[in-house]
């Protein structure tokens, strides 16, 4: 269930490609067929019109210039009648007197004047349409010494490799005429047209014409359309905000709470060794395979798509929890990193202080942190929101303080009472080559702003010595312990364990 909730817009967007393929495929084939012969329709039915036209023409014009003697005279003339007409198998008289003759010799055109029903003939003045079947059949002309005739042959299929797959209707008079042969397979009509003066014809096709015209193009279309909805549901796949890249697994960590908060110790001097005095929360991931990707890798991310305010409410959330497993110290905190943006939204103020309220907790064990990996948008709302913070005991602190993009315009604004010292100013301390310019500055600054210094990154002794003697008050790094999960965490603290450095006291 869960494969089919990660990848349901992209199976939907293959089955309606399937379905549109299937179903589309009538209205695909009638317009392509069209398309296929549109031009051919119109010359053949202008064609077959005309031709019939002309045997009106031909055969009343053949009447007029006839001695009706059946010599080679009237011979010749019929003979010559014929191969200007391609509709005409051949054309006989009848004279009344017996006797008859035609283009071939008598034994050819042995056929007789038969006898039909008066709903099979069409009469135009003297010359009579004779059908069978509601095809043409003869053309008759009466003068008073005989009867002249054509007689026809019925047209080709001009489909030619497919017999019977295409019929064309003429209607002339009102009385619909066949042309070609068919067969009682179901025809559709793909093509209806007006020819003037009465006459109209309609075109049909079966699927075995639409087969033969079409069937290779219909394929490609249907086709075409199965690997647009392919491409389609995998660029969805690919541009799901769910399932893309580092930002999906990113969305489902989220969802499935698989970032913990990881504490570090932060100590204070006291006496000879010193005592925790907080802890600072740091994100960690856990992947599925077991190993943690670095926060650098994530959190910029989640601080580019937006993520990062619910990794901030669940992580809150999660420490307020832990929090209320633990028998704490007075003035005992753990800080927890925020953005920016996190304190500029309205409601962060009212979820935070109910959050605590909930799990019955004083507010003054939790702090936050700003990070200043991006910078406010709006110091008004940050503002608002901290004061209400503030005012029922949460201490805020300005992480990495000097690096970022207005710590001291910050300072200026907002109620912040803790600056942290990033490891930058650290890292030099104890080597020749140090210089304490910019951090004997920002302890100047804490002093004569009545800020709280905590500084992070200490990882020697000689390190730690040198901060306390500069003044500072709190102390955070490797050298006091590393970041641990929860349950380790609590053992340090209850066994007074921390990275087997002596003289730290746990009280």
């Amino acid at each position: 269930m869960d494969w089919l909730k990660k990848h349901f817009k992209a199976l939907i967007i293959v089955l309606f490609s399937v379905v549109l393929a299937y179903f589309s495929q009538f209205a695909v084939s009638n317009w392509l067929v069209k398309q296929k012969i549109r031009d051919d329709v119109a010359i053949l039915s202008n064609l077959y019109s005309e031709l019939y036209r002309q045997s009106f023409e031909q055969l009343s014009a053949l009447s007029k210039v006839m001695s009706y003697q059946c010599d080679n005279s009237d011979v010749e003339l019929m003979s010559q009648a014929k191969s200007e007409n391609l509709f005409i198998d051949y054309v006989d008289l009848y004279l009344n007197d017996g006797r008859s003759c035609s283009i071939y010799n008598q034994e050819q055109a042995g056929r007789g004047l038969l006898d039909f029903a008066p709903e099979n003939e069409l009469q135009f003045n003297a010359v009579s349409l004779i059908l069978t079947d509601n095809q043409f059949e003869e053309m008759r002309l009466k003068t008073e010494a005989g009867v002249l005739r054509f007689i026809f042959q019925q047209p080709s299929n001009f489909l030619s490799n497919c017999d019977k797959c295409l019929y064309m209707v003429v209607e002339l008079n009102g009385r619909e005429i066949a042309l070609y042969q068919h067969n009682d397979e179901p025809y559709r009509r793909i093509f209806s047209g007006d020819l003037g003066d009465s006459l109209g014809v309609d075109l049909y096709i079966n699927e075995d014409g639409v087969e033969y015209l079409v069937g290779d193009l219909v394929l490609l279309f249907s086709g075409v359309i199965l690997l647009c909805g392919i491409l389609i549901a995998v660029g969805v796949e690919l541009n799901d905000t769910e399932r893309k890249g580092l930002t999906g697994l990113l969305n489902e960590a989220i969802e499935s709470n698989a970032l913990k908060p990881f504490y570090q110790p932060i100590v204070k001097p006291e006496g000879n060794g010193y005592r925790i005095v907080g802890a600072e929360v740091l994100v960690r991931w856990r992947a599925s395979h077991g190993e943690y990707i670095p926060p650098d890798t994530f959190i910029p991310l989640a601080e580019q798509n937006g993520s990062i305010d619910k990794i901030t409410d669940q992580l809150i959330e999660n420490v307020l929890n832990h929090i209320q497993q633990l028998s704490l110290p007075p003035n005992f905190f753990v800080s927890v990193n925020v953005s920016p943006s996190y304190l500029e939204k309205p409601d962060t103020a009212d979820k935070i202080l109910n959050l605590i309220t909930d799990y019955r907790l004083d507010p003054r064990l939790l702090a936050l942190e700003i990070t200043e990996r991006t910078k406010f948008g709006d110091l008004n709302k940050a503002a608002e929101c901290i004061e209400i913070l503030t005012e029922h005991g949460i201490s805020i602190k300005l992480d990495d303080c000097g690096t970022g993009y207005g710590a001291f315009s910050y300072l200026h604004v907002l109620n912040i009472d803790t600056i942290k010292i990033d490891r930058m100013f650290v890292d030099g301390i104890g080597m020749e080559d140090f210089k304490n310019t910019i951090l004997d500055s920002i302890l100047a600054f804490a002093r004569e702003s009545k800020l709280h210094v905590v500084a992070e990154g200490i990882e020697t002794k000689v390190q730690a010595d040198y901060l306390i003697n500069a003044g500072v008050e709190m102390l955070q790094g490797t050298y006091f312990g590393d970041p641990v999960p929860f349950k380790r965490f609590r053992q340090q603290l209850e066994t007074n364990e921390i990275q087997e450095i002596p003289k730290v006291i746990v009280q």
